[in-house]
């Protein structure tokens, strides 16, 4: 998933938690949008969603 999510143009760094089964990706939004990212995803097997972080 990380080298799927570190090819599209804009991705600035991926880390991937497999046990918590979540990625946390930085991108630049001018370059590329969240359609782009969880279509990556689940082109290899892994749907996915946004999930947006809770203020705290």
């Amino acid at each position: 998933m990380r080298n799927s999510l570190r090819a599209l143009e804009g991705v600035r760094e991926v880390e991937v938690d497999l046990d918590e089964n979540m990625a946390v990706v930085i991108y630049e939004s001018a370059k590329l949008n969240v359609s782009k990212l969880t279509e990556a995803t689940t082109n290899i097997g892994f749907p996915s969603v946004v999930k947006v972080p809770e203020a705290e």
